[in-house]
């Protein structure tokens, strides 16, 4: 456990409280988040866009529960989180925030992705082209993953994205076909590195470690 990215933490009170992914733009998009108010015992220090890991109830309890939220604002004191509706009731039982990844401080060009589009998305069922593996320009065993997604709003709007993993390791890579949808693109720290998960729909699915993200819009 990274003590810099947990948390130990006590829930004053949590809120519904509506939020817009980008808004004023073709990409806005109306959510639904929750207001959560709490105290620390030091210094909680998140992004927007940070992902977090939410323990609940008592360890070794049937009572206990991990799920994932996002970080939408944060101050010293409070946070607007966007996770599944399922975990309102559980909030105020949270004990332990713990920041699992941040695309603003871990890949190379999200602030534009997240200034078009309101947000990091995980890209469920877009399509992937473009993938190839190539080894890197060293000459050695490493190796770099190129691929596009094409995100698509609820609306109809698409943004292809460009993304490059550089020095894939201990990876798990299926062959990409003539038809590749994604299911969910996922990232987390694995150390020094960052752990990726590209679940699949149909076609190309993959997961390994590597030691850089660069993502730029088409």
């Amino acid at each position: 456990m990274n003590d810099e990215r947990t948390w130990i933490v006590s829930i004053k009170s949590v809120g519904q409280e509506e939020f817009y992914f980008a808004p004023h733009t073709a990409w806005q998009v109306q959510a639904q988040g929750f207001r959560v108010h709490f105290e620390s015992d030091h210094g909680v220090k998140l992004r927007a866009q940070d992902q977090i890991l939410i323990t609940v109830g008592e360890v070794g309890t049937a009572g206990w529960a991990a799920f994932i939220g996002t970080v939408i604002e944060f101050g010293p004191d409070s946070l607007l989180l966007y996770t599944s509706p399922q975990y309102e009731s559980r909030l105020m039982e949270a004990w332990q925030f713990e920041m699992i990844f941040s695309p603003l401080n871990s890949i190379e060009g999200a602030q534009n992705v997240i200034d078009t589009l309101g947000f990091f998305p995980p890209f469920h069922y877009d399509e992937l082209t473009n993938v190839k593996l190539e080894n890197a320009d060293q000459g050695d065993w490493s190796e770099n993953l190129s691929l596009t997604i094409t995100h698509t709003s609820t609306d109809g709007l698409e943004q292809p994205l460009y993304f490059n993993f550089e020095d894939v390791q201990f990876k798990n890579i299926s062959p990409a076909e003539e038809s590749n949808v994604c299911l969910q693109l996922s990232f987390a720290y694995e150390g020094e590195q960052i752990g990726v998960q590209l679940d699949a729909i149909a076609g190309f699915a993959a997961t390994f470690l590597c030691s850089k993200v660069v993502v730029q819009l088409g």
